[in-house]
């Protein structure tokens, strides 16, 4: 086995693109790579190594695959798309080089604490010629190229370089293990780059799962009025069973929001590195979870349901309470609709941490049918005053008080509607005592949510 490393370069997406066309060599040579995430650079195995068949494979897909301009769009400007496909002449210069060096020695463990990168070559491989002449970093190498290196001078217009074998890899390992996922269309449309970064280690099977996994996902539709943070939630949703292998592999996503100018040029609209955990693990829970989401995505005729899309992300992300209860009331405002019961009961129990003991309460469903009864009429003053309801006021009390004189009135003049008993009353109550948030969470949670089947059953046998 050989061990090699990428060069520690600080920009993450880099390092594991540089990372991916290692291990995307290493599949095509047959060397079993594995990819071991570490302290800002990744380390890669090869299981079996012969130097000169790695040599041999790296510059055939030069020959075959980075010799054609299609790999060199993004970020590359029109004067300029001559300099970066594989030539005749660089790949005979990279033969040359290899001839003296080999991969291992490349990709070493590597020292950088008298490092100058404006000085440079900024993967430290000095000797090789830089990727693109002097042009520097592009946007096919790292989406944080251009930006200003240092604080408070916007105008400098100096770029890091990285040698060609670098380059190269860091374009084969994005054209290899990214997703490409559409956002709108005509004028306004729009592409989020998605690079998967592990967690853990990548075995064989696992980076040979991804680079054929790539090719199911490009040109994915979402809307490109939709926030970047809710980019995950909306694309796990529409392919549920990306869920299961982001769990499986403990990914996160470097996502970068891309666009034309006027020009023609490409440019980086928002980056952002995400943890897909929280958000796969709901997707994968139940079908009915992906299709809340679902019904707020909208379509090319009908715009998401923005509003929505950002409570429910800042649940998964943040597991607050008071999130929870923003996006239900938001939820059935959008979407005219009640939440799943399984979707209620995962977002209490699961992401918010409530005692199944208070979810499942009969006296807290009896009142939330009640209360339930109240949001089909549109009348939410009930379920507002609830979850607005402090601890310390007696809100709470006189709110339920309230809706309950209200609910007998209305069975007085032969309305169906469903009423606790005095007793279940007390219940909740003393289940407020206990763990006040929790109650009036679960309480309005399972109002705003559909009745359960057996609920559904008690409702009809109680009309009839």
């Amino acid at each position: 086995m050989i061990v090699l490393y990428t060069p520690a370069t600080g920009f993450p997406d880099l390092e594991i693109k540089i990372a991916y066309g290692l291990a995307r060599v290493g599949i095509e040579a047959g060397c079993e790579p594995e990819i071991i995430p570490q302290n800002g650079f990744y380390q890669v195995n090869y299981k079996t190594y012969v130097s000169d068949k790695i040599k041999q494979t790296f510059l055939i897909i030069l020959n075959r695959l980075l010799s054609s301009d299609r790999f060199f769009d993004l970020g590359v400007k029109a004067k300029d798309k001559k300099k970066y496909p594989a030539n005749e002449e660089s790949i005979k210069h990279i033969q040359k080089t290899l001839e003296k060096v080999n991969f291992d020695s490349l990709f070493s463990l590597r020292g950088i604490s008298n490092f100058n990168f404006k000085k440079k070559t900024f993967c430290g491989h000095e000797k090789i010629r830089r990727f693109g002449g002097r042009t520097g970093l592009i946007l096919l190498s790292s989406f944080h190229a251009g930006k200003p290196y240092f604080r408070d001078k916007i105008y400098d217009k100096f770029n890091l370089n990285l040698c060609e074998i670098c380059g190269y890899l860091a374009v084969l390992g994005l054209n290899s293990f990214c997703f490409n996922i559409q956002m709108g269309g005509g004028k306004n449309k729009k592409y989020v780059i998605v690079l998967p970064l592990p967690n853990k280690k990548l075995e064989t099977k696992d980076l040979q799962l991804l680079l054929a996994l790539q090719k199911t996902l490009h040109n994915f539709w979402l809307s490109d009025i939709q926030p970047l943070k809710t980019f995950i939630i909306g694309l796990l949703a529409k392919v549920p069973s990306l869920s299961d292998i982001v769990n499986d592999l403990q990914l996160y996503f470097h996502l970068s929001l891309v666009s034309k100018d006027r020009r023609g040029d490409t440019v980086v609209e928002q980056t952002a590195i995400v943890n897909a955990i929280p958000f796969s693990e709901f997707i994968s829970n139940s079908s009915y979870n992906s299709a809340t989401i679902n019904k707020l995505l909208g379509s090319s005729k009908v715009l998401p349901k923005v509003a929505s899309l950002i409570e429910i992300t800042n649940i998964l992300e943040h597991r607050k309470r008071d999130n929870l209860l923003k996006f239900a009331r938001l939820y059935i405002q959008e979407t005219s609709s009640f939440l799943y019961p399984e979707t209620a009961k995962y977002l209490l129990k699961e992401v918010v941490m409530i005692d199944s003991k208070i979810i499942e309460n009969p006296a807290l469903k009896s009142l939330a049918r009640t209360l339930r009864y109240f949001i089909r009429e549109r009348k939410y003053s009930y379920a507002d005053d609830i979850r607005n309801a402090r601890k310390e006021s007696r809100d709470f009390e006189d709110t339920i008080a309230k809706m309950l004189r209200e609910g007998r009135l209305r069975l007085e003049q032969k309305e169906k509607i469903h009423l606790p008993t005095d007793e279940e009353i007390k219940e909740i109550f003393r289940l407020a005592n206990q763990d006040f948030e929790a109650t009036k969470t679960a309480l309005v949670i399972l109002a705003f949510s559909f009745p359960s089947k057996v609920e559904e059953t008690i409702e009809i046998k109680e009309e009839v």
